[in-house]
């Protein structure tokens, strides 16, 4: 054997050992097209038959709708960001696909949206108990493509409408917008409010402890969300964990009882909270480990799931490391966006590249490489079609389900 063919060799193994698969094994998702999209993408939201994508961008005032086959926008729908970008141009389309929500936030009384410097200030009051001030998303139909209704409510610095906090309920009837420390439920198409919960006290034992809330995730078989909240500083060791850790609550509200379900801690930062394809799992996610938890009974703890090593650190290492099972000192990275893979158990994640959670067994099965910056994940359920944003650039991806199967099986 050559030098040349023993370094050829160790390259294909290395590249095995990255792709979490052995020779006969077949990838569990492959690449099949490009979106170019001419800014950066903000936010994604597929249309219920799989040829419409919603795209909204960073720093733009728009929404556009794009068709995926012939890679052309279709129409546009405007949509005023919050100051400094920090709202605006989440997207989503209804269930039965009639309607496209776009998050807005316009003050329809005073003009121009003035930031207040403090939560105290008497403007600042006043508006947020003004619930017709702002319009919060807008409500398009997309065969006339025209707006017919709007999601109006208070929107000030500290119960404004919160970024990638919208969903709508699995029967379609309502929409969930969190605005920082409540929950209100808008009626599909119309528009009007029809209930609010105040989640600023999550704990009935120390209401001193205020939360407000950064992302949302909506059960997809009952009317139940979960939210992530701002991490704790001080008032962590309240509650068993370390101060100045990153330390955050996850609160799970019934939304048809109109009361909190359960609140949950985890002992490090968090990105998000999400839930598992038929509903039945929660997961957090951010920095390691994952937590994993029975959403069908009382939210028990089901485990931890260690983030995959860190890439920079993978790249270093002078010997191939098996990504899947990788030495226990390794340095663990940080997961970003999770969304459930349709019909199966498995999470779909970021942490430098693509990889597959598998919640039942708690452990990572699959790792596809991802282009660099990848920000947004968007998955058409009926086709098991990923669209992963990184930039102004979509990739889509197919989801091979019985490859998939294999690798949850260790195959």
């Amino acid at each position: 054997m050559t030098i040349k063919t023993l370094f050829a060799g160790m390259a294909a193994l290395a590249l095995l050992l990255l792709n979490g698969c052995n020779v006969r094994a077949k990838p569990v998702m492959e690449e099949v097209g490009v979106l170019e999209l001419p800014y950066t993408v903000q936010s994604l939201a597929w249309h219920p038959e799989g040829r419409l994508l919603a795209v909204g961008y960073f720093m733009r005032d728009v929404v556009e709708v794009w068709d995926v086959h012939t890679k052309k926008p279709v129409f546009s729908v405007p949509s005023k960001r919050w100051a400094g970008n920090r709202s605006g141009q989440d997207v989503l389309f209804s269930p039965d696909g009639k309607r496209l929500i776009v998050q807005d936030y316009q003050d329809i009384k005073h003009g121009e949206l003035k930031v207040p410097e403090s939560i105290d200030e008497a403007a600042e009051i006043a508006a947020r108990n003004d619930k017709d001030r702002y319009v919060l998303a807008r409500i398009w139909d997309v065969a006339q493509r025209q707006e017919v209704a709007q999601i109006r409510g208070p929107g000030t610095r500290r119960i404004g409408v919160t970024p990638r906090a919208m969903c709508v309920l699995a029967n379609g009837r309502a929409l969930v917008v969190l605005r920082k420390t409540s929950v209100a439920m808008y009626g599909l198409p119309s528009g009007t409010l029809e209930s609010e919960l105040d989640l600023a006290h999550p704990f009935h034992d120390q209401p001193q402890v205020g939360r407000s809330y950064e992302t949302m995730s909506c059960n997809p078989a009952r009317d139940e969300i979960s939210l992530g909240a701002l991490q704790f500083f001080l008032d962590a060791e309240q509650f068993g964990l370390t101060n100045w850790t990153g330390a955050t609550a996850i609160v799970i509200a019934d939304l048809e009882r109109r009361a909190i379900k359960k609140v949950l801690f985890s002992p490090t930062p968090l990105n998000g909270v999400a839930y598992s394809a038929d509903g039945g799992k929660l997961v957090s996610f951010g920095m390691s480990p994952i937590r994993v938890w029975d959403a069908n009974k009382d939210f028990a703890a089901l485990g931890e799931i260690e983030n995959p090593p860190q890439l920079d650190w993978v790249r270093t290492q002078r010997t191939p490391v098996d990504v899947l099972h990788p030495p226990a000192d390794a340095p663990r990275g940080n997961s970003g966006d999770l969304i459930a893979v349709p019909d199966s158990d498995v999470m779909l994640g970021l942490a430098s590249d693509f990889h597959f959670w598998d919640t039942a067994q708690r452990r990572v099965v699959a790792t596809v490489r991802s282009p660099r910056d990848v920000s947004r994940l968007a998955v058409h359920k009926p086709s098991a079609t990923l669209a992963a944003a990184a930039i102004n650039r979509v990739h889509f991806y197919r989801i091979d389900a019985a490859a998939l199967q294999h690798a949850t099986k260790g195959e």
